[in-house]
């Protein structure tokens, strides 16, 4: 039986150590080989084991190791070792381990490991090798059954596709959640010029500022062409919603920018053929970079989203001033 990517599991049923491997595949699937198979071993009650493939790196081992044994949304109690040979060039390099998680461990993101030589290691995830005062045992596995496995694969593509359909599924839930806010807060504001005109205008300003920056900070909505032009109508309706509301008070010192009148649809009009100018240089999609840590944080996002904010910032001003 080989010990390179070998994982034996105790504890847990089956279907959700299965569970937990596919969900870890999925998760990593950018940073994995497409075609990487798993073989997932049955071996008895409540033991099972996991054959990964020779070509699944030291580091991503490591990762695979842990996520099983701390998986999100599964409930169990398990022991696991895993079995591989280090490859990488530093001082566990060509040497045969086991890698497990310490029950003194409080951190959570780290694995440990056992040389053939019995020194204990602990391991990082930002790849720091410390030594420990662990004293486990290097032994190798004694031999198991490795019959009928099921095997999962890495598939970059049906995972792509995966992901396209759930960011479809919540960009209609969140625009489904905000219209319906956004309706709220409009039909609320009707009551208040009985009230205060000045308090009516300055929720008006808010109500068309919080639109434009629902569609900044929202882009991957703004990737839809259904959704963009649900946008660029709502920017519109409330344009010319601004515009009788400007009649009808008749105050000549109200003017659009008081009204956050062009804050959505200024957004708009510049996200479109600046998001297909980035595509045609970087073949890819732009992200938005902020406090919230969207953003693949590289140059050419910071610059596309300086020029949206731009749209919002700076650009209804200028406009009104070349209306005066």
């Amino acid at each position: 039986m080989t010990n390179d990517n070998l994982i034996i599991i105790s504890g847990g049923a089956y279907n959700d150590v299965k569970k937990a491997l596919r969900q870890w595949i999925d998760l990593y699937t950018k940073s994995l080989q497409d075609g990487l198979t798993f073989k997932l071993f049955k071996n008895g009650n409540g033991n099972h084991i996991i054959l990964a493939d020779e070509r699944l790196d030291n580091e991503r081992f490591y990762y695979l190791v842990n996520y099983l044994y701390y998986p999100q949304g599964i409930r169990y109690k398990i022991d696991i070792e895993g079995f591989t040979i280090g490859k990488e060039n530093n001082v566990l390099k060509d040497q045969k381990l086991i890698v497990y998680i310490s029950s003194t461990d409080k951190e959570g993101d780290n694995v440990f490991v056992a040389t053939a030589d019995n020194n204990n290691y602990k391991i990082d995830f930002e790849g720091k090798i410390s030594e420990t005062k662990e004293k486990k045992i290097f032994r190798l596995p004694s031999n198991q059954n490795l019959d009928n496995p099921e095997i999962l694969r890495v598939n970059k593509k049906e995972v792509s596709s995966q992901i396209k359909e759930k960011s479809k599924d919540n960009i209609e839930k969140r625009f489904r959640i905000i219209s319906f806010i956004t309706i709220v807060l409009f039909m609320t504001s009707l009551f208040v010029p009985f009230y205060s005109t000045q308090t009516f205008i300055k929720i008006t300003f808010f109500l068309g500022m919080g639109l434009g920056i629902w569609f900044f900070l929202d882009f991957k909505m703004l990737q839809s062409g259904k959704y963009y032009f649900f946008g660029f109508l709502i920017s519109l309706i409330f344009l010319s919603y601004t515009v009788l509301i400007k009649k009808v008070l008749n105050n000549t010192e109200v003017d659009f920018v008081d009204l956050g009148a062009f804050y959505p649809l200024m957004l708009l009009i510049i996200q479109w053929p600046t998001r297909k100018i980035y595509i045609m240089l970087f073949k890819r999609e732009p992200e938005i970079i902020n406090r919230y840590g969207y953003g693949s944080g590289k140059f050419a996002d910071m610059i596309y989203t300086l020029i949206l904010f731009f749209s919002i910032a700076g650009l209804p001003f200028i406009i009104i001033d070349a209306l005066k």
